[in-house]
């Protein structure tokens, strides 16, 4: 392959030519050499690492951490990633976390006043859509319960659910494990 030019790379590998002018400067990225008119000129090994940085950006890593595993060997590199997994982990729970208060504070009357009454098929498909599981619900069932059971009970029967239905559900809400609050 014959060499690239700055143009030529940001369009091959789909990056904005700003955006590799940067990478350089901050010693990510080295053209292979120049030409004889002095512009810059790029070969395989700095397509592949483009690469290489455009699947780290894709995986949310910072410039910076990108830069720290380039200079690394495989397995700092690999501990960089675990760590980079396990802190996603943290967030996705703290998300989690965030959708389930989100979910209690719509149950809530006085997000109620005013709108339609949703019945159990409509909640239910609301949480669904948010990503809610069953085990999902039931955390938030038995948060909510924990929390503020007689607004826990006034939504249950908002959504028109027989007295028996609302005591089982409460019932099962006791007994099921509710999330650890961060």
């Amino acid at each position: 392959m014959k060499h690239l030019t700055l143009g030529r790379l940001a369009r091959k590998v789909g990056l904005a030519r700003a955006s590799l002018l940067y990478y350089e400067a901050i010693g990510l990225l080295r053209p292979a050499c120049r030409s004889t008119a002095g512009y810059r000129l790029y070969g395989e090994a700095e397509i592949a690492r483009l690469e290489t940085i455009r699947r780290f950006r894709e995986a949310g890593l910072s410039l910076a951490t990108i830069e720290l595993m380039l200079r690394q060997e495989g397995g700092a590199s690999a501990r960089i990633l675990e760590r980079h997994l396990l802190h996603l982990n943290d967030e996705v729970a703290g998300l989690r976390a965030r959708q389930q208060r989100l979910a209690t504070l719509l149950a809530q009357p006085a997000f109620q006043e005013g709108r339609p009454p949703r019945d159990k098929a409509q909640w239910v498909a609301l949480l669904r859509q948010s990503g809610f599981d069953d085990h999902d619900m039931w955390q938030w069932h038995a948060a909510f319960e924990n929390d503020d059971p007689a607004s826990h009970a006034a939504f249950l029967r908002s959504l028109g659910l027989p007295e028996k239905e609302v005591a089982a559900i409460r019932r099962h809400s006791r007994a099921f494990p509710a999330p650890m609050r961060s």
